[in-house]
């Protein structure tokens, strides 16, 4: 139970800086969904390159 209060208290406090580090470029998102970025940042930070790949710049030839 006490490892797990631990565990509980150290994902408020990343959620907690998240939303700080959301807040602090806020005016980047004008024009686009703000959540979106929050979930990306969050999502990025517990498993870091795991999220969508870029699209290829070209598409590959038979040879």
């Amino acid at each position: 139970m006490h490892a797990q209060r631990k565990l509980l208290k150290r994902l408020i406090a990343n959620v907690g800086a998240a939303l700080r580090h959301v807040r602090a470029i806020a005016e980047q998102f004008r024009g686009s969904d703000p959540w979106a970025a929050l979930v990306r940042y969050v999502s990025e930070r517990i498993a870091p390159g795991s999220g969508p790949q870029p699209p290829p710049t070209a598409l590959a030839g038979d040879g």
